[in-house]
């Protein structure tokens, strides 16, 4: 039993460490100086990048660093009231009989896509929607 108590806390700790970790200088400023009031704030080293997990302004998010600090990606998880008014409006405009229940917006190399959840009575869908409004199914699925 006491093999087994052990054995746990050894991997308790090594887990809680891989999370406790400051990254580089360069990067931390980068992010505090961008997101200065984020909360539940988790950081993840890889090797060519830091990621970092946090809630800012209600809005669960994910943003990758170089090494250097500059930002390389985003994801943003969010309602659908929260998206751009026009894209908000089109895409109830062109899907009256579905309902959006989430969005997840990612950004990569300055080029932002909204991942956006819909539903009817039979199905759920994604829609992938760009920054002018632009739609394409990407996902469909029956519901059982």
């Amino acid at each position: 039993m006491k093999k087994v108590i052990a054995i746990m806390f050894a991997v308790l700790v090594t887990t809680a460490g891989a999370y406790a970790f400051d990254p580089n200088e360069r990067v931390l400023k980068a992010f505090n100086e961008t997101f200065s009031s984020a909360q539940e704030v988790r950081w993840e080293e890889f090797p060519n990048y830091y990621a970092v997990s946090f809630v800012s302004g209600g809005i669960r998010s994910k943003v990758n660093y170089d090494k250097e600090g500059n930002m390389m990606s985003s994801l943003r998880y969010y309602a659908p009231q929260l998206l751009p008014l026009y894209i908000l409006n089109k895409i109830n405009k062109e899907n009256p009989k579905k309902k959006m229940f989430g969005v997840t917006e990612v950004t990569y190399a300055g080029i932002i896509a909204y991942y956006i959840k819909l539903e009817d009575n039979e199905r759920w869908y994604t829609l992938k929607v760009d920054v002018d409004g632009n739609s394409q199914l990407v996902e469909k699925y029956k519901k059982v």
